[in-house]
């Protein structure tokens, strides 16, 4: 175990529990604009009730992808002080999009909710768009970050002297490939979440649309993994050999694996309900789906080790951006609290769950 494993590991967890809320929060929040709409454009109350519905799912998971993000933040500016003090000193104009747009999602849901049938259909539908894109606003700005400590660009050029200007960090080809690859991500875990709760509820029609729509995303996954990795062999050479040839390969084939598993049963599912049966492991697949997610952010961020920030075949280990006043002492009664709260996090989580997609407590 090298110095600052344990930092880069719990900082690592906390990552991968929030991708697993955020993707389904960001996917789903989309979904429930666009069906908003359609229902609105075509006058159909059926899809008026089916974004009603996807909405449960919505509530649930924004309160706790909000409360990881914390988590996130606060284990780099204790674990990583020197590292969050550049960060956000090369990033602020990307940083300060997150923020203002956290400032606009999290009123934006609330304000949706409680105008449906309040107002006019134009104008909630508009509000609904209003919360459904502010979401991608959000790692719009701190995917930069990722970028960053996978192929420095603002942070290389402050460390030269020169001031990058805010908007810098975009011109970095490995920001664009991890964003679309996020993007498509999200759109396809929310989707996939939303067939499972139709599936749940039993409703063969819109269990199909919601599949249909999640597994065209997910057919774009590969196209969009794909370009990120041509992307990574030119910018981030040590992070493409560690997954294709490294440590990193056996994760590589369990993501491979379990994306075909998903597109299988994608297909099987389609077809059963086709024929008007909702197999009983449907209810499954958006668990399914979250699982491909989090393999491919474990394989994303944890390939650099033992490296925080990769510069090209090598990089800057993780002991010399760690905390040199935080031994490891120190850190264990916090990571006894960190581990505590995770399991309370889960449970309060599976509960939230379960009354608000099971026994319908929301909505």
């Amino acid at each position: 175990m090298t110095p600052g494993f344990i930092e880069f590991l719990l900082l690592g967890i906390a990552v991968i529990v929030h991708i697993g809320f955020v993707t389904t929060t960001l996917g789903v929040g989309i979904i429930v604009a666009v069906y908003r709409y359609l229902s609105y454009a075509r006058k159909d109350q059926n899809l008026e009730a089916f974004a009603r519905r996807a909405f449960r799912l919505l509530v649930v998971t924004e309160l706790f992808s909000g409360v990881w993000g914390t988590v996130i933040t606060v284990f780099l500016a204790g674990f990583f002080p020197s590292l969050t003090a550049i960060a956000a000193s090369a990033l602020f104009g990307p940083l300060a999009i997150s923020i203002a747009s956290i400032m606009i999602r999290v009123p934006s849901i609330a304000i949706f909710w409680y105008t449906w049938g309040k107002v006019s259909p134009k104008l909630h539908s508009i509000i609904g768009f209003i919360m459904g894109l502010s979401g991608f606003g959000i790692p719009f700005g701190f995917r930069t970050i990722f970028a960053e400590i996978t192929s420095p660009r603002s942070v290389a050029a402050l460390l030269q002297g020169t001031q990058p200007s805010l908007l810098y960090a975009y011109t970095d080809p490995v920001f664009w490939g991890l964003y679309a690859h996020t993007v498509i991500a999200a759109v396809s875990v929310g989707a996939f979440m939303v067939a499972a709760i139709m599936i749940m509820d039993r409703d063969v029609l819109w269990s199909r649309k919601a599949l249909l729509f999640a597994t065209i995303f997910l057919l774009l996954q590969p196209i969009a993994g794909t370009a990120y990795y041509l992307i990574l062999s030119n910018n981030a050479q040590y992070i493409a050999n560690s997954i294709t040839s490294g440590e990193f390969m056996p994760v590589l084939a369990v993501k491979l694996f379990l994306f075909a598993v998903l597109l299988a049963a994608s297909i099987h599912l389609m077809r059963r309900l086709g024929a008007n049966t909702i197999p009983s492991y449907g209810k499954y697949i958006g668990i399914l789906a979250i699982a491909v997610a989090i393999t491919g952010e474990f394989m994303n961020d944890g390939s650099r080790y033992p490296y925080m920030v990769v510069l090209g075949s090598s990089g800057i280990s993780i002991e010399s951006l760690a905390n040199p006043l935080m031994s490891i002492q120190s850190v264990f009664p916090a990571i006894l609290t960190i581990s505590v709260f995770l399991a309370l996090s889960i449970a309060v989580f599976s509960i939230a769950i379960y009354y608000a997609m099971i026994k319908r407590f929301v909505l």
